[in-house]
């Protein structure tokens, strides 16, 4: 049986319940959103600190509290504006016995001022009922460890200065974590600039770059170049200054100021124990046929300083092999200038340079090569020499007059090489902590830069997540030398790292030290990581070790077809976030002793394999191992 419409009456009865309903719901969410003076005064230290980034050491005027309560407040009518309706704003203004005209702004006006109590001459009481209490309790600094220190290594001296300048109270709690000022609100304000400034000006030093290296005879318009670099790679993270021939430094964290310094170190100083080799074709030679161009590193390291140039040809070898056999090779020791050299075969001249870097200090046992790229700064006071083609002996020439600054980038693509004539022999996740010792330093002064020397380096299995501590590898390196060779009409460059490696034992007060550094891993965010870099130390039967690197590696370990060795690894800096990719290759099957008898120069072994990887150098990636 068909069931018989509703009666015109009962149909309009059910259509003003459902009305009723809804209006009734509309003014229950309506209600939802009601805020007040103080939920607004309570947004205040997350709306400062949006605005001005980490406000520990900000303290808002009156007027500026006011004028951040009202713009809080104009958020908060515009959400409310876009979440209803119009005639639901009529029926809660109806509801609550107020007017219903006009748009939906001035309803929401109405509504704010006339149901809800907030006009703004009540926000501006209230604003300044919380001044008149602020001023008996006084404002509070949250410290974090870097300003704590600061302030520590000071003493009550500047704390009891300002408390004679302003007429305030200040007071450190227990634990260091917090300062405390009291007094009337203006003066307690005045004192906190003040001492923001002060620690602020605390923060800037003089870089003295003779300490860390020799000095590169750079002109002042190439000093300033630098140095604007520097500012740009740092953002607002760090400054550095050039004024009057003198250099100055600063961070936004202590961590930052010392990686400014480095980078300063690194780009005005040259180290003592790197050698550049370049090896030039001879069907090259009666040629223009190489110049210098722009080059970007594989992966933009900030806080840093990176060469920006590197050697390019345009003619191209007939075969790799012939390069080798017929060249002319160029020598350039730390300081000195690239010259040719008489001896007309590369391998031999490597030899030779690991013979005298043994010769020169500690026995090295440690030898590996990279493939990768030569870079290099110029002072570029005169002519760039960038315009044209050059004669490679000519070019050199001119480079060597430019206080040349040599460096190597190791970053190559892994896909292509794992395509390479080899087989993996083995693949793990290691964490890697590198450390360098501090040979001198100013306790007067946090925030200059040590003198840094050896190394330390531990690497920590990493599995399922887990870091497998009691079996952590952990190695002092000492005299370590590097030669750079650039290979024109090459595809890649080479590099050989010569060092002195040995084992230390684990003790059970370095394993609770590694397991304090591995917690920056677990920074929600680079912020805490760069805070803890360059504080986290390692005390050692043989000096103080500061933490400098953080690294997460998956190393793929192959054997080539040829019985050499190679490395792949795939490199996560965790405190940059960084990720890049490199290949080591060694002159041996054997991973862990790196067969320290093959650094025997004129060793047929040795001569073999620097021949097969010059050789290789001049193929692209995905050829290696043919």
């Amino acid at each position: 049986m068909a069931l018989r419409p509703l009666s015109p009456a009962l149909a309009s009865m059910a259509a003003k319940v459902a009305a009723t309903e809804s209006a009734g719901d509309a003014n229950h969410e309506i209600d939802s959103m009601r805020f007040t003076a103080t939920d607004l005064l309570r947004q205040l230290p997350a709306h400062f600190a949006q605005l001005a980034g980490h406000s520990e050491l900000s303290a808002p005027s009156l007027s500026r509290t006011v004028e951040a309560v009202t713009q809080l407040r104009k958020q908060r009518a515009a959400s409310v504006q876009q979440t209803f309706s119009q005639p639901q704003l009529k029926s809660y203004l109806r509801a609550h016995g107020q007017q219903v005209t006009g748009a939906k702004r001035v309803l929401v006006e109405r509504i704010i001022n006339k149901v809800w109590g907030l006009t703004a001459d009540t926000l501006r009481a209230r604003c300044a009922q919380a001044e008149r209490k602020a001023d008996r309790d006084g404002i509070t600094m949250p410290l974090n460890r870097e300003v704590a220190e600061q302030l520590g290594s000071q003493g009550r001296g500047l704390l009891d200065t300002l408390q004679r300048e302003f007429q305030v109270n200040i007071v450190m709690d227990a634990e260091g974590q917090a300062l405390r000022i009291t007094g009337a609100m203006h003066n307690a304000r005045a004192a906190l600039s003040t001492l923001r400034d002060k620690l602020a000006s605390d923060r800037m030093v003089r870089v003295d770059l003779g300490r860390h290296g020799l000095l590169r005879p750079l002109s002042t318009t190439h000093t300033s170049i630098v140095v604007n670099y520097i500012n740009q790679a740092f953002g607002e993270a760090g400054t550095a200054v050039y004024f009057d021939s003198e250099i100055f430094a600063r961070g936004h964290l202590a961590s930052d100021s010392l990686d400014v310094q480095q980078a300063l170190v690194d780009a005005l100083t040259e180290p003592a124990n790197s050698t550049l080799f370049v090896v030039e074709p001879h069907q090259a030679t009666d040629a223009a046929s190489t110049t210098i161009v722009p080059a970007v590193d594989m992966v933009s390291r900030p806080r840093s300083f990176v060469p920006r140039h590197a050697f390019y040809s345009a003619a191209s070898p007939e075969s790799p092999t012939s390069v080798l056999d017929s060249h002319t090779l160029f020598r350039r020791d730390p300081g000195g200038q690239i010259a040719r050299v008489d001896n007309t075969d590369i391998v031999e001249e490597l030899q030779k340079w690991v013979a005298q870097c043994g010769s020169a200090g500690a026995s090295p046992n440690c030898l590996s090569f990279n493939l990768g790229q030569v870079m290099f700064d110029l002072d570029r006071a005169g002519d760039p020499l960038f315009d044209r083609l050059h004669r490679p002996s000519d070019l050199l020439a001119a480079i060597g007059q430019r206080a040349p600054l040599f460096a190597f980038s190791n970053h190559v693509s892994p896909l292509k090489w794992l395509h390479s004539q080899s087989s993996a022999a083995a693949a793990t996740r290691q964490l890697r902590l590198e450390f360098r010792e501090l040979e001198a330093s100013d306790p007067q002064v946090a925030q200059l830069l040590p003198v840094y020397g050896s190394k330390l380096e531990v690497r920590i299995a990493v599995e399922n997540g887990r870091m497998d501590f009691d079996h952590a590898e952990i190695s002092r390196i000492d005299g370590e030398h590097t030669a750079n060779v650039a290979i024109l009409q090459s595809e890649h460059d080479v590099q050989a790292k010569l060092c002195r490696r040995r084992p230390v034992e684990p003790t059970a007060e370095l394993a609770l030290a590694l397991q304090r550094c591995t917690k920056l891993l677990t920074e929600p965010d680079s912020y805490g990581q760069r805070q803890a870099r360059r504080h986290v130390h390692i005390d050692t039967d043989w000096g103080r070790f500061s933490l400098v690197a953080v690294e997460l590696d998956g190393v793929t370990q192959r054997l080539l077809r040829n019985g050499y060795a190679a490395r792949v690894l795939q490199t996560w800096n965790t405190v940059d976030d960084l990720r890049y990719s490199s290949v080591e290759l060694l002159p041996t099957q054997n991973f862990g002793a790196r067969a320290p008898e093959a650094l025997l120069p004129g060793a047929q072994a040795w001569t073999d394999f620097l021949r097969y990887l010059l050789v290789e150098a001049f193929e692209p990636a995905s050829t290696l191992g043919a």
